[in-house]
């Protein structure tokens, strides 16, 4: 392959993956607690470190710019407060909630949380949220009073204390994360009746989707331009 069209298509593959991450943020910018996703660029390297290439010798060049790998940005995101008893949001960038889905174990920022019918603490989906053991957490009746550590308490006793874990987080594909090393963190703090908003800036994020997509443009004509003059050389040597 031509080697300038080939550092452009690289470019331009880089380019594609950045408009759908970008995308899919916007998409979620009114979503609770949802945490964006950025991309890292780099130089792509001769060949990857223990990834063979076919034939092709060590030292052969594939220049242009590549996307390295895509990371989730973990940046605390608005305090609504809503004035729900059950809502609740973490006061920091660290940290998620603990709930039990079909699927298993499985974290979360957001915090729109319910009382179902057999009082036990639920997300929207019917979900059960789960305390610091891991464990649902079920809340009588009576006067409930809950504190920025976590507590709930049921007529001026502890019931049960909200799970808040902290480790290395994942996301799983269904707005959820998975972790292997969560742990309950009780230095971590949160705020009753008031959900987090995304971290996305939908106007960033458009000015940035706009950037890309120019970027993307003038690479496809670059393309087409270097195709043109291909085709040319091509035809005067076929005339020559």
């Amino acid at each position: 392959m031509n080697r300038g069209i080939e550092t452009t298509a690289i470019g331009m593959l880089a380019s594609q993956r950045a408009m759908d991450l970008i995308a899919n943020n916007l998409a979620n910018a009114s979503t609770r607690g949802y945490k964006r996703d950025g991309l890292a660029f780099g130089e792509t390297l001769s060949r990857q470190i223990g990834v063979p290439n076919g034939n092709d010798p060590i030292d052969k060049p594939l220049p242009g710019v590549g996307v390295a790998a895509s990371f989730t940005v973990f940046e605390q995101g608005a305090l609504e407060t809503t004035g729900r008893p059950f809502d609740v949001a973490l006061a920091s960038n660290r940290g998620m909630f603990a709930i039990q889905t079909e699927a298993g174990v499985r974290y979360t920022r957001d915090g729109a949380f319910t009382l179902n019918s057999d009082g036990v603490l639920s997300t929207v989906r019917g979900e059960p949220v789960l305390d610091d053991g891991g464990l649902p957490i079920q809340i009588p009746q009576g006067e409930i009073a809950t504190s920025e550590d976590g507590s709930i308490s049921a007529d001026g006793v502890v019931v049960a204390r909200l799970g808040v874990f902290d480790g290395t987080f994942a996301k799983d594909g269904a707005g959820r994360f998975q972790s292997q090393d969560a742990e309950p963190d009780p230095e971590l703090r949160v705020q009753w009746r008031a959900l987090e908003s995304s971290n996305v800036n939908p106007i960033q994020s458009m000015i940035q989707l706009i950037e890309v997509g120019r970027a993307f443009e003038l690479a496809q004509r670059s393309i087409q331009q270097q195709d043109e003059l291909t085709q040319k050389l091509i035809q005067s040597l076929h005339n020559s």
